[in-house]
């Protein structure tokens, strides 16, 4: 009985650090740490802002360019790309939220 008590309670355990991992790619820090401090019958944090601003990218052409380049060139045209992407967003303070594709997702907001 303790040991199925310990195997339930060790799963338990990764299946909160995976939780955890995800929670923290899609919402940005701050809001990631208010859901954690609220607990989970506690209230979803709300915030009010004067402006915000969510960016999406969809390139234009990528499927017929995909198909006549090399897997490599692929990946290497969207590194480049969305690195460039990631550093304007960083020098503005912009929160990148998720690639996807040939898709980029970023977005902002003032209080």
């Amino acid at each position: 009985r303790s040991r199925a008590r310990f195997k339930a309670t060790k799963h338990l355990g990764k299946a909160q650090t995976n939780i955890n991992a995800l929670v923290d790619k899609l919402i940005p820090p701050l809001i990631a740490e208010e859901f954690r401090d609220s607990g989970p019958r506690g209230s979803p944090p709300s915030h009010h802002y004067k402006r915000a601003t969510v960016v999406q990218s969809d390139l234009c052409g990528f499927t017929k360019l995909s198909s006549e380049k090399s897997p490599q060139e692929v990946v290497q045209f969207m590194s480049d790309l969305f690195g460039r992407f990631d550093k304007h967003a960083d020098e503005r303070g912009v929160w990148k939220v998720e690639t996807v594709g040939d898709a980029y997702i970023a977005g902002q907001a003032e209080a």
